[in-house]
Formats: structure tokens, sequence, C-alpha cells
């Protein structure tokens, strides 16, 4: 059987509406045309219909969680010692009860019968009280019934939350559970220094409404650079890093073999000038704004392409990572360069990928139902070439590469040799024009090998994944000659502890606490070289954007050539060649 080339601890993504954002003491949209204005209150009423529904499942996540813990055996010493250990460790829960008939039946924390009193509020099978303060903090009860018709109670830190969400920081919760606060937006309780613009919404389980009134931001139609920076790169030899902590100048951001410089006293036109000069640098010029005609507002930064996708800012480090930002103002991808996904499937009707979808394959049924069961396809899927500018959700690597959903995995993401050989001829012969693989074994299947030599001939570039073992071992599809074999590094570009290694790797790719896109209109965090393998994909559409002529060959060869080279010096079995580079693979192509 093949085994799914990820690691299964699966991290949901979601919105804290509980926020306390500070008011700003001036209630006026300054600078904003009316048009912004009502534009931007339309984008307030989205977001705060997310906040608000979000919030609903955040709660339901509670009230799983104490159902589950309602069925441990608190008889048993050992069990009952682990499960404090767990609440001690939860980052939502400081105190659990089981209530039979108003009686504490099981207690971990410090819940009374006194405290049923404050459930207050009751909505769709769950109680909950109003916020109150204890030892300075402040504090909530949840509570629901079991099939037993026991009642389970949990007390939940708010102030955690609070601290947390205005922090933009993250929390994982014994479960696994990450959520996630957004930066675009300020959301506050109803009545706290309402301006005239915003939307409100209400979440009914907690009785709660939460307002969202986001400032629009708009950039000086005069503007061409930002002021007082530069964009520098280095001549062989020189130690960018070490140079310019060395000078006058302040870094702004490192981008590889580019760095984004800034000094306060001299104009861009005297920077770019002066520093044209010395002999240590190999280019500079002003950090230019470049702008393409799109219906949604982006936001750019020190010349950069920066979408305004949801989880975008606070949590998709691996795009910046790879200098997608920059690569965007080059390509952001084209419709005619269709991606195939084999793996577990797709979910048609997730929010952020069904523009992208076009019809697909079932290898096991031999027909086009191809909606995802297990999650991990739609996860991939949403790292390849998800919906992207949209303000909902992530951005993918390509913006506009359509995906192929190909099943050649079951619910419980395995599949046999056979169903991944369909997949990949029938990919081969409905248009794919790359196919990704976050699939794998040990096994070398010759049937596989074939088809992969088929598509091959065809002229398709082909990603895999190197596998999750930590071992030198081979797995396939990623070990063939015709595949490029992807590993796993984490945001410090270490490599990912559970990345396979070899020879046969060829490149490496953010692969560590990755969030994408999962089933039913929801955001997944998950770890693997599965996560890695479609950022190279997505770079292999891109490529392909600008020029459909290049070979399959050819695509390889820029996407090795221009990683950057981290590890030890040139190629190694860690690293391969280096992580990718969008930026700098797509400047390449200017040489093809």
């Amino acid at each position: 059987m093949r085994r799914l080339a990820t690691l299964f601890s699966i991290v949901m993504i979601g919105v804290i509406a509980i926020w306390y954002a500070n008011v700003h003491e001036n209630g006026e949209y300054q600078g904003q045309s009316q048009m912004s204005m009502l534009q931007q209150q339309a984008l307030d009423e989205v977001m705060a219909e997310d906040l608000s529904l979000t919030t609903s499942m955040f709660i339901d996540q509670l009230k799983n969680q104490l159902l589950r813990w309602s069925e441990q055996d608190f008889t048993n010493g050992e069990l009952y010692e682990q499960f404090q250990e767990e609440l001690r460790k939860h980052n939502h829960f400081e105190a659990f009860a089981v209530m039979n008939n108003d009686k504490v039946e099981k207690m971990a924390g410090n819940i009374h019968e006194k405290d049923l009193q404050k459930l207050t509020h009751s909505f769709n099978g769950l109680d909950s009280s109003d916020p109150y303060m204890k030892d300075g903090n402040e504090y909530m009860l949840v509570g629901c019934s079991t099939d037993e018709g026991k009642q389970v109670l949990g007390e939940v830190n708010l102030s955690f939350v609070k601290k947390y969400v205005r922090d933009l920081a993250h929390v994982v919760d014994a479960n696994g559970n990450l959520f996630i606060g957004g930066d675009e937006a300020e959301v506050e309780f109803e009545g706290e220094g309402i301006r005239p613009y915003g939307a409100t919404k209400e979440v009914p389980e907690l009785g709660w409404k939460i307002r969202v009134q986001s400032e629009a931001r708009e950039l000086d139609d005069h503007e061409h650079f930002v002021e007082h920076e530069a964009i520098i790169s280095f001549v062989d030899g020189i130690n960018g890093g070490e140079w310019i902590k060395s000078s006058p100048l302040s870094l702004v951001k490192n981008g590889g073999p580019y760095y984004v410089v800034r000094d306060e006293t001299r104009t861009t036109d005297q920077l770019v000038h002066e520093l044209s000069l010395l002999e240590e640098i190999e280019t500079v010029e002003p950090n230019y704004f470049y702008t393409k005609q799109v219906n949604e507002p982006f936001l750019r930064r020190h010349g950069e392409m920066v979408p305004n996708d949801e989880f975008y800012e606070p949590y998709q480090w691996n795009l910046s990572q790879i200098f997608a930002e920059i690569g965007w103002n080059i390509t952001s991808g084209t419709n005619d360069v269709p991606i195939a996904i084999l793996d577990s499937g797709v979910d048609p009707d997730h929010e952020d990928l069904e523009e992208r979808i076009l019809m697909g394959y079932n290898a096991f049924k031999d027909d086009g139902e191809f909606f995802d069961e297990h999650g991990h396809g739609t996860h991939v899927a949403g790292i390849t070439a998800a919906a992207t500018n949209n303000i909902i959700g992530i951005a993918g690597v390509s913006w506009a590469n359509p995906l192929l959903p190909v099943k050649v995995l079951n619910e419980k993401a395995e599949g046999t040799a056979f169903e991944v050989a369909q997949g990949i001829r029938w990919a081969t012969d409905n248009g794919a024009k790359v196919i990704n693989m976050s699939l794998g074994d040990t096994f070398n299947s010759k049937i596989m090998h074939d088809a992969i030599r088929y598509a091959y001939k065809k002229d398709v570039v082909l990603i895999a994944a190197a596998g999750n073992d930590n071992v030198e071992t081979p797995m396939y599809p990623a070990a063939y000659e015709e595949v490029i074999a992807v590993s796993a590094v984490d945001n410090n570009r270490h490599k990912a502890i559970f990345s396979n290694y070899g020879n046969h790797v060829d490149v490496t790719a953010p692969g560590e606490h990755i969030p994408s896109t999962f089933p039913d209109n929801a955001y997944v965090m998950m770890s693997g070289t599965s996560m890695a393998a479609p950022h190279v994909a997505g770079l292999a559409g891109l490529i392909r954007s600008i020029k459909p002529e290049l070979t399959n060959t050819d695509v390889a060869e820029i996407i090795r050539s221009t990683a950057t080279d981290i590890g030890p010096l040139g190629f190694d079995p860690y690293y391969g060649y280096g992580e990718i580079n969008v930026v700098k693979a797509l400047q390449a192509l200017k040489n093809y």
C-alpha cells in the first residue's frame, strides 16, 4: 500500500472573535473616498460573518472536548493523573467537571455546584455564562449535556485567549487546535466606541455581538518606489549580511541573494547612485512598486506583492521564505497550464479552491467522482494554487493555474501502485503540464515507473515528496530519475526533523506547520514532505505559465539551478541543490 507522505498531526485553524481591540479616538476614516468606505464596509460585512461563524466553530470544539473528557475513567488513578496533566497544559480550559443531578460526580480543577447558577445563556445545546473575574483573570463557563443526561462543565480562561489574539500569536491546545487572530480588522464587543462604519454580527451560542471596522489602506498614486530604500545584491565572495551590519544602512529584509536596505538620511536617488559606485555591490535599484490589474486590492510591502488573504500575513511564512512575494511581480500564473494533484481527491466546493478546479478523475472507480474523503489532497491543492488575493483563506504558490484533481488515495489516504499509475496516465492524457505526487513508499513498482516514464515522455513535469521517516532509504516515486524529489525544511531553513534525505533529493521546500485548505471550507495546518512538494509544483506551474515551450527537463533544471543553496556548500543529500527560489527561477527565464 502507498503511505501518505505527511505527518498525521493536523491542526485546525479558526479565528477567535473574542477580541478586545483598542478603539481609535478619532472616529473618522481619514483619506478615504466615499466609494472606498462603502467597499470597505462591504468587506467588513464579509469578515464579521466569517468571524461569527468561526467563533461558533470554536465553541463547538470546546463542547466536543468536554464530551470527550466526560468519557474518561476517573476511577483509574493513573488515567486520572494523565488527565490532570492534560488539563494543566490545556490552552483554554482551566477546570472540568461532570455533574449528575446538580451534584459533582467527576472533578478536575475547581468547579462547584453553585457555579451552575452562572449558566444564564443557552443556545442549541450549549450553556454558557457571562464573563467573570477571578484572581485578576477573566473566565467564562461553558456546559452541555451528555447522552446519559449528565452535565459537563468547563471553565475557559478568556484572558489567555485575549492576550494571544491581540498579540497575533497562535496557540495549540491539547488536541492540536490552532486558533488565529487576523490583522486586517479591529474587532470589539458591541457598544464599545462604535464608529459609523463597520459591520456587526451575532454569535448566538454566547449571546455576543462582534463588530469589525477595518481601515482601508491606499497607495499614493504618484509613488513608484519606497523612499529611502534600495534593493541590492553582492558580488561573489561578499557576505551581504555582515557587510550591511558594518555599514550605516539598516536591513529591511533579507531576500536570499537580495537585500532591501534603508537610509533615512539619503533620498532613493542618492542611495542608488552611491551604492552603484561600490565594488562590493553587484546590482542596485530602487525598491519599486509594481501594479497589476486585479479586481481586489492588495498591499505592497518593500516592493513585494502581499496578498490580502486572511491567513497570509500572520501564518504563511512559507511563501515569503521562497521569495514568492517578489516572484509574483513577474507572474502569478495563467489558466492554460493545469497542475494535477494525485492524492485523496479535492473538495470541489471549497471557497478557496472552487474557482481553480477542473473536472477530475477517480482511479478507484474509473469515473469523475474525485471528492476528498480524507482531507490530505485538499490541503495539498491549496498550497499549490488556492484562490489568492480574495480576502478569505490562504494564498497559493500559483494564483491562476487550474487544478486537475486525481483521486488515487482512498478515505484512509491509501492506494496501490495501480491507482497511482492510472492516475498518472489519466492526468497526462487530460492536459496536465505538472503532476504533484505527495505520496509514496519504499517499494519500486514497475507499473508505476512505466506510468512515470509515459508522462515524462509526454513532457509532463513530475514532482514527488521524499518521505517522512528521517531515513536515507529512497521512497518512490520520488526516487525515480524522471521525478523532482522534494525534502522539507522549517522556517529557519533547517531540515525538518521528519524529512527523508539522500542523493536522490533534488530540492527542498517549506514543509513544517503549513496552513492550507481542508474539506468543508475549513483550514488546517499540516507538516510533512507532502506539504513541501506542492510548493515545487506551484513553481513549475509559474515557470510554464511564462515559457510554455520549455521542456520538462528545462523546467527541472531551472528549479534546481536557481535554488537557494543551504546546508553544506553545493549539492548535498539533505537539501539537494537547495530551497526553491521563486523569484530567481522566474528571472532565469530571460535566458531561455
